[in-house]
């Protein structure tokens, strides 16, 4: 009975494996951590906010049981149960964050391209230059107004400024 257990576990760890790799998906499974092509890491449990459609329809790029997943979804908090590529070896695979969705089926979203294209927003990546100029714009605007101090803005700066610089 014990070997049949460990047997039972080792076989779970081996299907399950742990860390995967934007550019180095090379086969369809589950994972636990995933380092996006940006280096940010996104893993089970993690949250995504999901943003706005691309489409009239619905998202393109979020889908439950093979269908969009509707508009009313948008700016809603989830969670990733799991991790998932997709694919096959002659035309490459693609990470997928899934969530329980509403019924039975889960949503799967194409990370990558919903990141991209604005559907998902991960809360962890990094600013890019163009989005810290913006923060420190609107930083400015709002000391202009009174709405924040000096010291406020000064704080804001002292963070976006290495990021703006590189």
């Amino acid at each position: 009975m014990k070997i049949i257990n460990v047997l039972f576990i080792l076989s779970i760890s081996f299907c399950y494996s742990q860390t995967a790799e934007y550019d180095k998906l090379t086969k369809k499974s589950s994972y636990k951590l995933y380092i996006t092509k940006t280096g940010d890491s996104l893993k089970v449990g993690d949250s995504l906010r999901i943003g706005i459609p691309t489409s009239d329809l619905g998202f393109v790029h979020i889908s439950q049981g093979g269908q969009r997943v509707a508009n009313w979804l948008s700016e809603k908090k989830v969670k990733i149960d799991k991790l998932k590529t997709y694919g096959e070896t002659k035309n490459g695979f693609k990470m997928y964050a899934q969530f329980k969705g509403y019924g039975l089926l889960p949503v799967l979203i194409d990370y990558e391209t919903a990141l991209d294209v604005g559907e998902i927003k991960n809360s962890k990546a990094k600013l890019t230059r163009k989005e810290a100029i913006s923060k420190l714009e609107e930083a400015k605007k709002l000391l202009n107004l009174e709405v924040i101090n000096k010291i406020e803005y000064d704080k804001i700066k002292t963070k976006l400024t290495p990021i703006i610089l590189e």
